[in-house]
């Protein structure tokens, strides 16, 4: 099947949900009327229970059974048996989550333990970091089944998109949440539009399940009897039905998958927060379980065709649902299989963005906002935006996080694997819930304790292993444990071996959870709010005595006022008149009453709806800073502050006790009233000597019987200088040397508040030995440091010139070498191009394909040498790309077709700024590699738009590079060996392509980029500016056609007497009358009187005489300006501006027979331009 049928479908899929989303929230508020929204609402309540059924259910409840037999069963008894049991829990949850004006989890459970706000923190990152691996698990389901119904058909397009399907599903979903799901700043607003799609998708993967494992059942088995019947024939899948089977870890996935319905964010959301009839609950007890036994009635059938059908066990069994049509030719049955997970995937997507964004913005974001920018006036005037901007925002997070997580999962790890994971992490929230239900005594230190205990527990026991698994985590080191102690060790903690992992990460967080819960609840006293809150919790009954009456002054409107900026004015006027009983008519009078305790409760319940209900409780609290209180909010109070006091007292002491610096405080009559502990160290006084009342005066005289004062009279004088008025308000500091040598520094400030000239001080003593022995230790070095200074200087300075030296050196080698090795290339050139005019023998073109190489590499030393020695010199213009782009197709379409490669060139009309001859010498570079390195397959050249800067990309299918691998093909005479290597005749080189293209890039100010993967190809590739300059007119050049050089003087002026004679034998082969010599003087003595129509001259010939020097002679002689070509090795830039100011053209060695007769043709052209 096409994959773009599929993208089609799926998104028509969505669309539908879009679409029923928007019907919902058109019909009005879920459950705003009687006359039909009584009817649908159980079936639609119940429906959305089913975004339980993710795709592990559609897949990898298939692929469970495959593996584990009745192993696939847990995950469905344990809610099963909660819903259908134990509803009246889940009913009573609902009341009291309706009563405090509940909107999440995190948020119930801060309620119940005194509005905790850091409980709810807690509460939302455990379920975060829980949760992105089951969240990542849908996008790999969606991604996988993709993948395997498009099959062949997928292509490279699709494939080369960045993040492909997963990505596009990811950010899908996101965008639906945010358009239904986060609509406004209220979340325990019911989202009707969204229900009613979650209800449809439960619906679609129930048919869809039904369709395809009930078609896939008839098939295969026709009946039940056949089914039987091939069960009992296949030993291994018997084996596995087997009910003796069963072990402890079947058990607790029941008790997990139970905990699990209540805990997960999403189905708290759909159980609690969107309910809107209590008597929904009971009716859901009914319908759900059987939803849950329906949706997979056909899954030991598919489970054991799969089985048939792949015998070979190389197809996962969690893809038996798309796998098994295909491989019996029903596409259209495989595509309403993928539908059918694509809907259980984004249903759970969906819900756990909307609940999780709101834990994170009413837990998290909220909280830091209050405490960071307490009097940001967008925050106080905007507040609903504010937070709808922020929970917007958490979506897009959590989007980008899960596809990340997505990213890192790979195949590592079965979809059952992921789902118990977090279904394990959220269970750790049942303990502190279902305690706080039916327990006064539970605390919220103690949930605190618990869950904080059963989350790490959990991530060592089952978070690390998973790494393990993985591969990104060594094995040995969970077996034998950190620092090798085995009894730490994840997979058999405390020395308990033998235990299946569920059960083991289940033992380990769990029971410490537990334990913890329950012990530190009796050993700590809950606060007053936390009674309160534990009373209407367990007895659903709110109590009015101990509540606030309100402030003196303050009135409804206050209250309204402060509501109106959080959830909007209607619902704030709608909130208001129901308290008020105002239903028509001006509500203003009525809110110039009085508030009271109810009227508070009402606006605390409203911005718990927008911010959770611990930050609701702060924002309120904040207006009625000035209330009149209570006796027991009073008491409640005092004790806080009272604890709150105590702990600052005992943390004040500690930090005061871990100081390096003695510190004493002495009260007006100089008479110590604290210190700490490092104050007697310093000063070596006894043990016991210092006390409450301990005088100055006896501290002094003690330190001067040891002789640390000298003279008795300067005990005096240091008493007299500490009483003297002027100093006593004023901080002093001063530096005391003892006998032994050390230094102590006494710092001395009067106390806040102190009378002027009387009151107490605080003395600090620092011992600053060290600092003054590193004082002199600086005084010292800083005498030698300017001499260290100049000869380090000096010898970098030396090192600098001896190295640039030797660049120079190595540069003028290179220039020299390459020059010399070139003259006798250049022969052979022209020898074997005279030879192969008159014979064209196969073995004449293989040597000058030979020499072609040698002097490829040449080119190249000369290159690097050139570019080293800062010759080069880029000449920026604006130019369009495809003018560059298509000769360079025109001219490597050939070389790639003779070696069996096609070449693509994309066209591009953007317009660059860059030096053309450099920029294409990069891209010349990059299609040689390409063709050179590619044994079958294309190459592609094209550009793509990337800001302000365009990239000019060349794509192969050649073997690829390591990326460790990568840095080594930029570096000079590097080539990488790939396995089976044999490029024919395409030539090694010498491994300088690339260094080139760096060093060319580097002088243009480009970028270049290299992405590859092994097996598959390389794609290189160099940013350049893109502009909106004008581009100059290029002039048409004109190409002479083919001359007949016949009977054409050609004078040659050459000293190395092998060239000469090359050079006459192809000129000679041409027809060409060929006279050569060394000088001018012998020059005219060869011509006798005859004027050469073209002179051919060597740039250097003997007695340091030039080719351009030798050409002035000659015309001045012959009086005639004869057309001239100078031809050399040299690639000095000076050497060109000489033979270019004579008016010469310049020619390269070695020299193309092809150029130099192209070259013949222009110059006679000339010649006649100016005889005529």
């Amino acid at each position: 099947m096409e994959s773009w049928f599929i993208l089609a479908a799926s998104l028509a899929y969505l669309l539908s949900l879009f679409a029923i989303a928007w019907y919902g929230d058109r019909t009005g508020t879920q459950g705003g009327g009687k006359q039909g929204g009584d009817r649908r609402t159980p079936w639609l309540y119940a429906l959305s229970f089913g975004v339980y059924c993710t795709s592990w259910t559609f897949y990898g409840a298939v692929g469970r059974a495959a593996t584990g037999g009745f192993y696939f069963l847990p995950i469905y008894i344990g809610p099963i048996l909660m819903i259908g049991l134990g509803w009246p829990v889940l009913a009573r949850i609902v009341r009291v989550a309706k009563s405090e004006n509940v909107v999440s989890i995190s948020d119930f459970l801060s309620a119940r333990y005194g509005k905790s706000r850091g409980l709810a923190a807690l509460v939302t990152i455990a379920a975060v970091i829980g949760l992105l691996p089951y969240i990542a698990l849908q996008l790999k389901a969606i991604s996988v089944s993709f993948e395997i119904l498009a099959g062949a058909s997928l292509g490279t397009d699709l494939s080369q998109m960045p993040g492909g399907t997963a990505l596009m599903a990811a950010l899908l979903m996101a965008a639906f949440a945010i358009l239904f799901g986060v609509r406004s700043v209220s979340a325990n607003e019911h989202h009707r539009g969204l229900m009613m799609a979650i209800a449809a998708e439960s619906v679609v993967k129930l048919a869809a399940a039904l369709g395809v494992g009930g078609a896939i059942a008839v098939s295969v088995f026709g009946d039940p009897a056949t089914f039987v019947d091939a069960a009992i024939r296949n030993p291994g899948f018997l084996e596995m039905i087997r009910l003796d089977s069963i072990g402890t870890d079947w058990w607790v996935a029941c008790l997990l998958s139970g905990l699990a319905i209540l805990c997960l964010p999403r189905q708290f959301h759909v159980a609690v927060v969107e309910n809107t009839h209590g008597g929904d609950v009971r009716s859901s007890a009914k319908l759900f379980p059987a939803y849950l036994v329906a949706i997979n009635l056909f899954v030991l059938p598919v489970a054991l065709a799969g089985l048939m059908l792949f015998p070979d066990g190389t197809t996962n069994a969690d893809t038996f649902m798309v796998s098994i049509p295909l491989s019996q030719g029903w596409p259209w049955l495989a595509l309403a299989a993928f539908i059918g997970g694509l809907s259980a995937a984004t249903s759970m997507i969906l819900v756990e963005m909307v609940a999780l964004s709101t834990m994170i913005c009413n837990d998290i974001a909220v909280p830091l906002l209050m405490a960071l920018r307490p009097d940001d006036r967008r925050l106080r005037d905007n507040p609903a935006g504010i937070l709808l901007l922020v929970r917007r925002s958490a979506v897009i997070v959590l989007v980008l996080l899960s596809y990340g997580c997505y990213r890192l999962i790979g195949p590592a790890f079965p979809l059952a694997t992921i789902g118990m994971m977090s279904f394990t992490a959220v269970a750790q929230f049942a303990p502190a819930l279902l305690g706080g239900l039916v327990w006064s005594r539970a605390s919220r230190s103690g949930a605190f304790a618990g869950i904080c205990a059963g989350f790490l527990g959990w991530a060592y026991t089952m978070l690390l292993p998973s790494f393990a698994d993985a591969g990104w985590l060594a094995s040995s080191a969970l077996r034998e444990g950190p620092f090798g102690l085995t009894g730490l060790s994840p997979v058999a903690l405390a020395g308990i071996a033998g235990i299946d992992p569920l059960t083991n990460a289940a033992l380990w967080s769990l029971g410490p959870n537990i334990l913890l819960f329950v012990l530190v609840s009796l050993l700590t006293r809950p606060s007053t709010l936390e009674r309160q809150q534990a009373a209407r919790f367990i007895s659903l009954r709110r109590s009015t005595d101990g509540e606030p009456h309100g402030p003196r002054g303050a009135t409804l409107a206050d209250l309204h006022d402060l509501a109106m900026r959080y959830v909007g004015q209607p619902r704030a006027d709608a909130a208001f008149r129901r308290f008020t009983g105002v239903a028509d008519g001006d509500l203003r009078t009525a809110l110039l009453m009085r508030t009271d305790g109810e009227a508070i409760q009402l606006t605390e319940r409203l911005l718990a709806g927008a911010v959770g209900s611990a930050s609701a409780r702060v924002v309120v609290a904040g207006l009625l800073s000035d209330r009149r209180l209570s006796r027991t909010d009073a008491r409640s109070i005092i004790d806080e502050a009272s604890r709150a006091i105590l702990k600052q007292h005992e943390l004040l002491r500690a930090t005061v006790e871990n100081v390096p610096q003695g510190i004493a405080v002495f009260d007006e009559d100089w008479r110590v009233a604290t210190w700490n502990n490092q104050f007697v160290v310093l000063l070596e006084l006894p043990d016991g000597f210092v006390q409450v009342g301990t005088s100055l005066q006896d501290i002094v005289g003690l330190i001067a019987r040891r002789g640390e004062y000298g003279r008795d009279g300067e005990i005096e004088t240091l008493l007299e200088r500490r009483s003297d008025p002027r100093r006593r308000n004023r901080p002093d500091v001063y530096e005391r040397v003892r006998p032994d040598g050390t230094v102590l520094e006494i710092a001395t400030n009067p106390m806040p508040g102190s009378t002027p000239g009387r009151g107490g001080f605080v003395a600090v003593y620092t011992d600053v030995t060290e600092r003054h022995r590193a004082a002199a230790a600086l005084r010292e070095a800083n005498e030698t440091l300017e001499r260290r200074i100049a000869e380090r200087t000096h010898a970098l300075s030396e090192a600098k010139a001896e190295a640039e030296r030797a660049n120079r050196g190595k540069t003028r080698f290179l220039a020299a070498a390459s020059h010399d090795l070139l003259q006798p290339l250049h022969a052979a050139r022209l020898f074997l191009s005279a030879l192969a005019e008159r014979n064209g023998d196969s073995a004449i073109r293989q040597i000058d394909a030979s020499l072609r190489s040698v002097e490829t590499i040449l080119g190249d030393l000369l290159d690097v040498s050139k570019i080293d020695s800062g010759v080069v010199k880029p000449n920026p213009v604006p130019m369009r790309i495809e003018e560059l782009l298509k000769p360079l197709g025109e001219e490597f379409t050939v070389l790639a077709s003779r070696h069996g490669l096609g070449l693509r060139v994309v066209d591009c009309s953007a317009t660059v700024r860059s030096d053309p001859t450099l920029l294409r010498r990069i891209l010349q570079n990059y299609l040689a590699n390409a063709v050179r390195y590619t044994r079958t397959g294309r190459i592609l050249l094209g550009c793509r738009r990337r800001g302000g800067m365009l990239s000019i990309e060349v794509w192969d299918t050649g073997p690829g590079i390591p990326e460790h691998k990568v840095p080594e093909i930029f570096m000079e005479f590097r080539q990488l060996d790939h396995d089976g290597d044999d490029r024919g005749d395409r030539g090694k080189g010498l491994g300088l392509g690339l260094a080139i293209v760096e060093r060319l890039a580097g002088i243009l100010g480009h970028s270049v980029q290299v992405r590859s993967h092994v097996g598959r190809g390389s794609a290189f590739s160099v940013l350049v500016p893109l502009t909106d300059e004008p581009v100059a007119a290029r002039a048409v050049v004109v190409r002479p056609r083919g001359r007949d050089l016949s009977g054409v003087l050609v004078l040659c002026l050459e000293n190395e007497p092998a060239i000469a004679r090359a050079t006459e034998d192809l000129l000679s082969s041409w027809s060409c009358r060929v006279v050569t010599a060394v000088a001018p003087d012998l020059a005219l003595a060869a011509l006798g009187g005859r004027v050469p129509d073209v002179i051919l001259s060597d740039y250097h010939l003997d007695r340091s005489l030039t080719g351009v020097e030798a050409l002035r002679t000659l015309r001045g002689s012959l009086g005639s300006d004869i057309p001239a070509a100078v031809v050399t090795a040299d690639r000095d830039p000076a050497v060109r501006e000489d033979i270019e100011a004579a008016g010469c053209r310049l020619l390269y060695k070695p020299v193309r027979p092809g150029a130099l007769r192209a070259l013949l043709g222009q110059l006679l052209a000339e010649g006649q331009r100016m005889a005529g």
